[in-house]
């Protein structure tokens, strides 16, 4: 008799908006970055909110919500001459564990399909993606 086989994990697509409004962000600067969801109903990555050119850093941190996750594109403005594309994985490490599954699942799918992110960082607390944070991993480092 065989084992029972365990369930494959869910496989979310990208909505065919979701591929535009990164573009949006990184070659035609139309937003300082976009906000991905996952429609439960769908299995499909969503536009849930986009950051207009602009925006400050607290503005990108009041999407880091306690028991949800999300993926987020943000450029993240160095200088003025300078800025830094970062690939945001926020999983609440009081979301409920079959959302950060999912997420999680996606996040992979959706960093092989976006080219031209600098730099990917992940989080489960506030504290773990603050701008000090950001700065740090945004500068390149001296040697």
């Amino acid at each position: 008799m065989s084992a029972p086989s365990s369930p494959s994990p869910t496989v979310v697509k990208l909505s065919p908006e979701c591929q535009q409004y990164y573009q949006d962000v990184r070659i035609k600067n139309k937003y300082q970055g976009v906000v991905y969801k996952i429609n439960k109903e769908s299995n499909q990555m969503v536009i849930d909110k986009t950051f207009p050119n602009g925006c400050n850093f607290n503005e990108l941190t009041q999407c880091f919500k306690d028991n949800e996750c999300c993926i987020i594109v943000f450029k993240y403005v160095i200088s003025n001459s300078q800025s830094k594309l970062f690939f945001i994985y926020w999983g609440s490490e009081t979301a409920p564990q079959s959302d950060k599954v999912l997420y999680s699942n996606a996040k992979l799918t959706i960093a092989i399909t976006l080219k031209g992110i600098d730099v990917k960082i992940a989080g489960t607390k506030k504290s773990e993606l603050t701008e000090e944070i950001f700065k740090e991993r945004a500068t390149p480092k001296q040697a």
